[in-house]
């Protein structure tokens, strides 16, 4: 029923006595027309929290890394180790034709690079989706980089309006309209 009042006093104006309280209501309803139309757009940024979740359980799983580094140090080692067992290998090539034990030798070793080779290659293809995940992050961090600016205008914009003085510097205006152009 105060509803019916409140918007019936709307309509055809409050009596002498509630001027000042119709006029707060009026203020507020234009207020809520012009940011009526920021609503959705409101919805979609209280979305925005719900992937904190999973963005910290991502930034877990990159702790995976480390380890791999830890791995790739071992393979160089082993790298190393395989460079100079090839260089040997090299070496003897010309004599497997006359001692033909060096022959097998000289086949396990090929057998053994080329293993190596396969399970490198496999474990590089296994990195591949964290490479196309990193560079969809960093597109998505350059999407978001507005959002830092616009939080600051319009805190800024708050803050002026909240201490009466509504008035923008032009300085403040050409910022925000930068922001809102960069998306």
């Amino acid at each position: 029923m105060m509803i019916l009042f409140d918007i019936k006093a709307d309509l055809y104006g409050p009596p002498s006595n509630e001027r000042e309280d119709s006029d707060a209501f009026q203020a507020r309803l234009a207020v809520s027309a012009v940011f009526d139309q920021v609503e959705p757009l409101q919805a979609q940024l209280a979305r925005i929290v719900s992937f904190r979740e999973p963005m910290q359980r991502l930034g877990e799983l990159a702790k995976v890394f480390d380890e791999l580094r830890k791995f790739a140090m071992q393979v160089s080692d082993l790298a190393r180790v395989l460079e100079s067992m090839h260089n040997f290998q090299d070496r003897l090539r010309p004599v497997p034709n006359q001692f033909a034990p060096l022959e097998a030798l000289d086949k396990k070793l090929k057998r053994l690079c080329a293993s190596f080779a396969e399970h490198l290659s496999e474990l590089a293809d296994a990195i591949g989706p964290a490479v196309t995940l990193q560079d969809q992050l960093a597109h998505l961090a350059s999407a978001f980089e507005p959002a830092k600016v616009l939080r600051e205008e319009f805190l800024g914009l708050a803050q002026s309006f909240a201490s009466g003085s509504p008035a923008m510097s032009d300085g403040r205006i050409r910022r925000l309209h930068r922001a809102t152009r960069r998306r």
